[in-house]
């Protein structure tokens, strides 16, 4: 879903440079709501679960390994992303219900949050990028304003880390049960 107005312009003129950090955390919470998600909560980074594992779901379970810029081999590794995870003290874990609409979501939560000034703001989504019919993996990616690796993608382990935040997430055993799909903003 892209659309031409971002949820970023109703806060450009809303937020003060003095606000109190809970402030801004709940106004990105309650926006992540008005966007679709089911849940928003605000976490510690150490509390992310990242396995060398995970990727090897991705290389041995996706179709899209190797085929799309934000995923393995191209996104960064499990080991990268601990590093990264240390460079941050909070982030906003989302949950949702389609995979499509989490990357959406991600994309225009990290525009708000660096917006209000998170600086650091970085979104992961969920699942295989779509934007473009072709990802050319020897080029450059050109929606570099909207195409953000998964959480999965970069070795984070979704189901512990939505557990450890008691959020809802099973293993699907027939595709009529609800799904839980979640994304990530990294924030400060």
């Amino acid at each position: 879903m892209h659309t031409t107005h971002s949820a970023m312009s109703e806060f450009q003129n809303v937020i003060t440079p003095h606000q109190d950090l809970t402030d801004l955390h709940t106004l990105l919470i309650k926006k992540a709501g008005e966007l679709g998600c089911v849940q928003a909560v605000i976490i510690h980074p150490n509390t992310i679960t990242v396995g060398r594992w995970v990727q090897l779901k991705c290389k041995y379970g996706c179709e899209e390994y190797g085929k799309k810029l934000t995923c393995p081999p191209h996104s960064p590794s499990f080991e990268e992303m601990k590093e990264i995870l240390r460079e941050y003290n909070r982030a906003l874990l989302l949950h949702g219900r389609l995979s499509w609409q989490m990357r959406y979501i991600t994309a225009e939560i990290e525009k708000i949050a660096f917006s209000l000034g998170f600086y650091k703001a970085f979104g992961l989504g969920a699942g295989p990028c779509k934007l473009c019919e072709n990802c050319d993996t020897a080029l450059s990616c050109v929606r570099t304003m909207e195409a953000r690796p998964s959480m999965e993608a970069c070795g984070i382990d979704v189901y512990q880390t939505a557990r450890r935040h008691n959020l809802k997430i099973e293993t699907l055993k027939n595709n009529n049960e609800e799904v839980n799909i979640y994304g990530l903003v990294l924030l400060e």
